[in-house]
């Protein structure tokens, strides 16, 4: 998440761009993880017929010490990981703007109850105070961006976090220099990464499922995607060379975050999910923070479905009726019918 400019005038234009019609629907009770009533819509199942149902834990947008003091984020991370101690997924993963190096013990204490298979996802917060090899070292993470099979499934992760400087080459976020440079400069993948991304949907032989912090649709932030168009392309292409039959993997499902909102959209057969914030919505220069931690639980069945059950809350302190009526306090559930 950034400091919003302009930002409801912006909100509005992308916002119906591929979402789903009539809203989506909650889950049962306040605060609750039991999925409610969803929609059926289709993603493709996995070739592997051995595999077996897959259990993700995901939350993104905890935004420790954002605003230079704890806003219940270690209350907000005990209450994601003793759901996920409770659920017992195959893996957890955040979805990026998790914590700052500094004073992040408690959060990370937390993180690494669940002794199972945990990922990190790169977000633009993480490098306000240190660069990304120094929070990529904590995390221990190998590489800013990878992929991984597990149960019929290829899981990629992406790193959007660079800036393109005036003279066009692109730099890594690092200790906010990322903050002062215009709109139009950020959230941009690298050169390299884009041709690994396309060899590596290319040699994939299962349905591909991709998380990235900084949207590449979906979002109305639409000065601030950097090259999400390059990005879109490798998806197209990988889907249309799956589709006439060669080898390679189909793009599925892209989950991102940043926006700090609940939205679902589907575009050229691939299903984008914008998880919300696990702990509050910013605008006019005002923080309003979630009652409850907001995170899902997805469920993937290679034979042909996809569940995401997630969390409804209600504001910690009452906001004003244009942010409530504007910026929805739930991750919404949906069940996905996969293709064959």
């Amino acid at each position: 998440m950034f400091t919003f400019v302009a930002m409801q005038q912006r909100r509005h234009f992308i916002r119906n761009a591929g979402m789903l019609a009539g809203g989506v629907l909650l889950g049962a009770g306040r605060g609750s993880s039991v999925p409610g009533h969803k929609r059926a819509l289709a993603i493709p199942g996995s070739r592997d017929s051995n595999a077996k149902k897959l259990t993700i834990g995901i939350i993104s947008d905890l935004h420790h010490v954002q605003f230079g003091q704890n806003q219940d984020e270690s209350a907000r991370m005990k209450g994601f990981m003793d759901a996920v101690m409770l659920n017992v997924p195959d893996f957890i993963i955040q979805n990026g703007d998790f914590f700052r190096p500094q004073g992040a013990d408690a959060i990370m204490s937390q993180w690494n109850r669940y002794n199972g298979p945990k990922y990190h996802v790169l977000g633009n917060h993480d490098m306000d105070k240190c660069d990304k090899a120094t929070i990529m070292k904590l995390w221990g993470m190998q590489s800013p961006y990878y992929s991984f099979d597990q149960e019929g499934y290829h899981f990629i992760v992406m790193d959007r976090n660079f800036m393109k400087r005036p003279d066009g080459l692109l730099m890594d976020y690092n200790n906010s220099n990322w903050g002062p440079v215009a709109a139009p400069g950020r959230s941009f993948t690298d050169e390299a990464q884009l041709k690994w991304l396309r060899s590596d949907l290319a040699a994939a032989r299962n349905p591909s499922i991709v998380f990235m912090h900084q949207p590449v649709f979906l979002s109305d932030f639409f000065q601030e995607i950097g090259n999400a168009e390059e990005i879109l392309e490798i998806f197209d292409e990988a889907n249309f060379n799956a589709a006439k039959g060669g080898n390679g993997s189909r793009v599925a499902a892209v989950f991102m975050g940043h926006d700090h909102d609940d939205r679902y959209g589907e575009r050229n057969g691939v299903h984008y999910i914008l998880v919300n914030s696990a702990t509050y919505v910013y605008t006019n220069d005002q923080a309003y923070f979630f009652r409850d931690p907001l995170y899902a639980f997805v469920t993937l069945d290679p034979k042909g479905e996809m569940v995401i059950g997630g969390r409804t809350s209600v504001y910690r302190t009452v906001a004003p009726d244009a942010v409530s009526a504007r910026f929805p306090t739930k991750i919404s559930d949906h069940i996905l019918t996969l293709l064959k």
